[in-house]
């Protein structure tokens, strides 16, 4: 599955570590400063705010980074004063591995709220059955991606993918087998699309894939799902079951306005598609602003 990239870029998630790094240090010098000119006595416990941050910011590994410094710091300051007390060393190796202990725990906790976190998030912008993302991300990466073409220039592709005969198939061999089916036509496509392409379940049985490129790209891509989706069989009852796909592609902006009219001119393709026998690639070949140009059979 596509990570979560789509949210936020390499560049912007090292510009949170930068910043978290440059937090978590800056809370510790400024700690360490503190206990140092005022003795570490109570003072010490000071460290807990470090301890929490790292935990939060790099969960076990940020709190041992803490847990290290505040060992080095007690050593460091005992070097430079008196002849520290066995019961002075007792305490600052005890609160040492105390922060330890408590720090490796933050971690544990916080790395799984944001496990828990991060599958909440993934399951809203997620289809459950084919683990392809659903119809509302699909709407808001199409209209981001429409934004950035207007801003910026280049060209969009809309394959608009259809299970052929799917009705019947479920008739057939029940709707327990069709969505088997489902999921591994969803496990076909994740499979077959570039990291940069969002696959999505559009609706029942029908699929969308967005792409940055022109028609001969989409052409080609299109192809391939369809000849992929031609191997995939479920066994019902010692019986190999399978169906085929039907695709329309529009591109834009040269065969949309928008991203309504896009979405609009591929399924004017798929039905051209179904229309002529179903299991082929037609691409629409109008231009944008005007449906009355007939889309072109391709395959």
């Amino acid at each position: 599955m596509q990570a979560a990239t789509r949210v936020s870029t390499d560049g912007d998630a090292r510009r949170v570590t930068v910043r978290r790094v440059v937090a978590l240090l800056g809370a510790l010098a400024l700690v360490s400063a503190l206990t140092s000119l005022l003795g570490p006595g109570y003072l010490w416990p000071l460290f807990l705010f470090p301890l929490v941050l790292g935990a939060v910011f790099f969960f076990e590994l940020g709190s041992l980074a803490v847990t290290v410094w505040l060992g080095n710091f007690f050593v460091l300051y005992y070097s430079f004063a008196d002849a520290p007390s066995q019961e002075t060393v007792r305490q600052a190796l005890l609160g040492t591995a105390l922060f330890f202990a408590c720090g490796l725990l933050l971690g544990r906790v916080q790395r799984r709220s944001r496990n828990t976190q991060q599958e909440l998030a993934a399951s809203t912008l997620t289809d459950r059955l084919t683990g392809l993302y659903n119809y509302g991300t699909f709407v808001d990466y199409l209209h981001n991606e429409v934004t950035k073409t207007d801003r910026y220039g280049g060209e969009l592709c809309l394959l608009m993918l259809d299970l052929d005969h799917f009705k019947q198939f479920n008739d057939r061999y029940g709707h327990e087998a069709g969505n088997e089916l489902l999921r591994r036509i969803g496990e076909t496509l994740r499979t077959l699309v570039r990291t940069a392409d969002l696959p999505a379940r559009y609706g029942g049985e029908e699929f969308a894939v967005l792409i940055r490129g022109d028609e001969t790209h989409g052409y080609e891509l299109a192809e391939r799902l369809r000849r992929a989706v031609e191997e995939v069989t479920v066994e019902v009852r010692g019986e190999p079951a399978c169906t085929t796909l039907s695709a329309g592609i529009a591109t834009y902006p040269a065969a949309a306005a928008d991203e309504a009219d896009l979405i609009e001119s591929a399924d004017a393709a798929l039905y051209e598609s179904k229309r002529r026998g179903r299991n082929r690639v037609t691409i629409f070949t109008g231009v944008a602003g005007e449906k009355d140009l007939p889309a072109s059979l391709s395959a």
